[in-house]
């Protein structure tokens, strides 16, 4: 099934507002492994001149892609309507074999 990757930044300081943000989003927002396996494990972080960013990838469920993206939105919107310079995106992305199958192959082992 698909990845969905989440791309977001801040400003750098913003960072005690967006970790404020990121307690109330893991009560409002609670795991769901239904959805599908996160792969970064909560999110990767790196600060820049330009501020933070940060990465987080899940494999989504078959079946899931939809409300995956929605959960996603919902989450993002949180943080991006109450934090000033806060943005994010999210792309979906093929696994490997996806994409060799849509050529007619698969991947080579």
């Amino acid at each position: 099934m698909p990845y969905l990757i989440t791309f977001a930044k801040w400003p750098s300081d913003k960072t005690p507002e967006v970790v404020k943000k990121a307690i109330e989003a893991i009560k409002k927002f609670p795991s769901d492994e239904s959805l599908g396996e996160d792969l970064v494990s909560g999110n990767a972080i790196k600060a820049t001149e330009e501020g933070v960013r940060s990465i987080s990838v899940k494999n989504v469920s078959k079946g899931k892609l939809e409300e995956a993206y929605t959960r996603g939105v919902a989450m993002g919107n949180l943080y991006s309507l109450a934090i000033e310079g806060f943005e994010y995106n999210i792309e979906t992305w093929a696994t490997v074999e996806e994409a060799y199958s849509s050529i007619g192959q698969k991947p080579p082992e």
